[in-house]
């Protein structure tokens, strides 16, 4: 949904002073960044995302954005009986994801970055 607001608005030419917005990601993405150097602090090394599964189309579009992020799929979290704990945790189905906390900061951090470089490059 951001996404396609964001392509959008850069696309508009009757607001030329727009330039940039963000990343692909989304405002979600600074969030979320936050939320993972204050866990490395605290000493996380492994962040985890639970894809829900709601609706089939709107599962595939989060697995696919986390993906994007930089997140593996570890494995569907269902309805049987060995997915219990996982779903007293999560609170629903969906795919369990994670990654180390040091290489999704990294990987943000150039996204972060690279997105500032593009805006300043259209500025000058």
């Amino acid at each position: 949904i951001f996404k396609s607001s964001l392509l959008s608005a850069r696309r508009d030419t009757t607001n030329a002073e727009f330039k940039g917005g963000g990343t692909f990601l989304g405002p979600g993405l600074l969030i979320a960044y936050v939320c993972l150097l204050h866990g490395k602090e605290c000493g996380c090394e492994k962040v985890e995302f639970l894809a829900i599964d709601d609706a089939e189309f709107q599962h595939k579009r989060l697995v696919r954005y986390y993906r994007t992020a930089g997140f593996e799929e570890v494995r569907y979290v269902g309805e049987e009986l060995k997915d219990i704990p996982d779903r007293l945790v999560w609170g629903g189905c969906g795919t369990l994801m994670t990654e180390n906390v040091d290489k999704v900061l990294e990987k943000w951090t150039r996204i972060i970055r690279g997105s500032q470089m593009k805006e300043d490059e259209e500025e000058e």
